[in-house]
């Protein structure tokens, strides 16, 4: 199971370096694969501690954070997973080396990775509309 998790982690870097890959050089598809990583993390970050301040009943974290802890909190993670991806090797590995793995495999890491995605999407938006509904915050209308 948790080389299932390792290999969806390598495949999410993956298919955000290979997105329009032959447009940007190899260090700017590196850093792509990395930025969507972390995007997804985040967003499942947010929603977990949104979980966590409905469970204990109190607004604790979300409203006290500044705008400046939260990119420091993003730039830190982002760091932390292009080192272990583009530093240390094993995202660039991982992408030299799934075009030559099975086509099933393939398939499989693929439509895992775009279920886990809309799965992350998914419980971002329950997560906010419960947070939202739980603490009776009416959001403003219009974009």
């Amino acid at each position: 199971m948790i080389r299932f998790f390792k290999e969806l982690y390598l495949a999410e870097f993956t298919s955000f370096y290979k997105a329009s890959s032959n447009s940007w050089k190899p260090i700017i598809n590196a850093a792509k694969g990395a930025a969507g990583v972390t995007l997804f993390e985040c967003i499942n970050l947010i929603g977990v501690v949104a979980w966590i301040e409905i469970f204990v009943g109190k607004r604790f974290l979300l409203p006290n954070l500044h705008q400046l802890d939260i990119w420091i909190a993003v730039f830190a993670l982002y760091f932390w997973n292009y080192y272990i991806l583009v530093t240390r090797g094993h995202g660039i590995r991982f992408e030299r080396e799934f075009d030559n793995l099975k086509k099933s495999k393939r398939t499989f890491l693929r439509v895992s990775c775009y279920l886990m995605e809309f799965a992350t999407a998914v419980f971002f938006l329950c997560s906010i509309y419960a947070y939202h509904r739980f603490f009776h915050i009416i959001p403003k209308s219009g974009f």
